[in-house]
């Protein structure tokens, strides 16, 4: 790949990155539950699901949502399945549960923050499209191994600082106080925002199926 190819691939990335999505609310839901750490490690696990997609896409398997339908059709209806279990556990939350410190997350919730962060980018098809469409411009028959590894870790460390800085702003004190100090209704307003996601996830991927 020539150097403009780089540029023009990178500037794409992050455009991919900074857009708005339900990735972006789960790991902003992360941080100002369970701290910076927690997002951080959000954001790292998005990112492993991001090279996971992009490496993928590299070396030549952009078919997945194309020619594999069917396949295609079962990523989407998971993925809206996550979206709604994340909504409805974050409704639940807000009907009983009390506002919570910055101290109360454990090592346990730190791993689930990272197992959060890779699902909501694993199972997110629209990532998949992305990348197939994305990478399709820039891929050759001829491309070596290291090559497409080296596309997939660009791809990957812009997600991870994308979100990173998402988790470090919603971090701050203002924003923490207005999420500590407003917990139910912080939870009612994101868990609302991923069951209308996966709701037209749901409407969408069988509309188009029949």
């Amino acid at each position: 790949m020539e150097a403009l190819d780089w540029g023009a691939l990178i500037i794409i990335c992050i455009a991919g990155a900074l857009s708005p999505g339900p990735s972006l609310l789960v790991i902003i839901s992360i941080t100002t539950r369970y701290g910076r750490l927690a997002g951080i490690l959000g954001a790292t696990g998005h990112g492993l699901a991001i090279f996971v997609y992009a490496l993928t896409t590299a070396l030549g398997v952009s078919w997945l949502s194309s020619s594999a339908n069917q396949l295609f059709f079962y990523v989407q209806i998971s993925g809206a399945l996550l979206l709604l279990w994340m909504g409805l556990s974050m409704l639940i939350s807000a009907s009983k549960t009390p506002p919570v410190s910055e101290n109360t997350y454990t090592p346990r919730k730190l791993g689930f923050a990272f197992t959060d962060g890779f699902l909501i980018g694993i199972l997110n098809p629209k990532i998949a499209a992305f990348f197939a469409s994305l990478f399709s411009q820039f891929v050759i028959p001829s491309q070596t191994l290291l090559t497409s590894v080296i596309m997939a870790t660009t791809a990957s460390l812009i997600d991870v600082a994308a979100y990173c800085m998402a988790a470090l702003v919603a971090n701050t004190l203002l924003v923490k106080y207005l999420f500590l100090n407003y917990t139910r209704f912080r939870d009612c307003i994101f868990g609302l925002l991923l069951l209308i996601l996966a709701l037209s996830v749901i409407h969408n991927s069988f509309g188009n199926s029949f």
